[in-house]
Formats: C-alpha cells, structure tokens, sequence
C-alpha cells in the first residue's frame, strides 16, 4: 500500500464528476455522453431516474478533473435536445446503496470521496459511533461497520470522507490509536 487513501470506485481523479442539470426528459445516457465528449475523455454518464423516468439531471465522470472542470467551463448554458442545461462540479457525496443498514437511498448516484478500512474495532460499536469519533479529520459523508449475516459486528469497518486530504489525516490522526480500549487500524480501503 502506498499510504494514499483510493478514491470511491469509478473514481480515476477528486472532481472529475459533473453534475448536469436541466435536461430534457428524453435525453439518454447516450446523447448526454456524446454531447460531454467535446469537453474531454468521458468515462461514465448517467442520466438520473426514478421509476423509470428521466429525473432531469445527470451526472458526467471524466477522466482527469481538468476535463472536468473545461466541462463546466464550456458545456454550461450550452442547449441539449432542445433545453438550455447548467453544468456545475458534482457536490453531491451519496452513501453506497445496498447493506447499509437503511441509511442510503436506492438509484442514489455514488460521487466522490475516499474511503478507509478501519480494523480491531469492539464487537459493540456502531456506525453511529464510529462517524462521529472520524469527524475530527474531516467531513465524514458516510461510515459503516460490517456485519454477518444474523446482523453482528465483524469487528471492522469503512469511513468514506468527502476529499482524499481528510482520508489521509484520518490515517495519520488514528492509525494504532485507541478506541474504546482497542487499538485500531486505519489504513486506504483497498476494496472501495
């Protein structure tokens, strides 16, 4: 491990992500995509829904944030099947989705951030406990601790954080400190 904290899966770069807003009801993933291609390498583009139905607004990943940010810069009040869109630099820091414990919303679009892998927690604690005792690094957008199956504490857990300096400081603040009379391990999340 290199000791930098991996960004969220499917994120290459911090801020490579735009949010896109004002589309037409009819405009696909596809043509959001191709129309976002001008600004630089697009990745992945997503056109947010709800039963089915195009919520209006999407979400753009590039490759490199600079893509991201000529995005912003050129693609903003540009028109897209017939409507005038806005772009702006995706803010939006959505939890995971499944196994969660109910805390995360389905069809929610996962953004930015950066994760770390904190072990050797106490049987007892939750994730409540574990993102309150994190947010001294930083803005914790979501924390979980892992369970089996009948719903007990693996003794582990993740801290997504809203930047990679946050995950960073998170590692170098409590990596080997105590946690309610544990020594605990904080380290990049390898699998996020």
């Amino acid at each position: 491990l290199s000791g930098r904290p991996s960004c969220r899966r499917g994120q290459s770069i911090m801020g490579s992500r735009v949010y896109v807003g004002n589309l037409s009801w009819h405009t696909s993933w596809q043509s959001l995509k191709d129309h976002f291609r001008q600004a630089g390498e697009v990745v992945h583009a997503d056109v947010m829904q709800h039963d089915g139905r195009s919520k209006g607004c999407g979400i753009v990943a590039f490759a490199t944030a600079q893509e991201a940010a000529n995005a912003i810069a050129t693609l903003g009040e540009t028109e897209l099947d017939g409507r005038t869109i806005f772009v702006r630099e995706d803010r939006e820091a959505a939890p995971p989705t499944a196994g969660s414990g109910g805390r995360a919303r389905a069809g929610t679009v996962q953004t930015s951030g950066c994760q770390v892998y904190v072990g050797n927690l106490p049987y007892t604690t939750s994730w409540k406990e574990l993102k309150d005792h994190f947010k001294v690094a930083g803005n914790v957008t979501h924390a979980d601790v892992a369970q089996d199956g009948g719903g007990k504490s693996r003794g582990f857990g993740t801290v997504l954080f809203g930047s990679t300096r946050e995950a960073a400081k998170a590692i170098q603040i409590f990596n080997e400190s105590e946690f309610h009379g544990r020594t605990i391990e904080v380290r990049p999340d390898q699998y996020s």
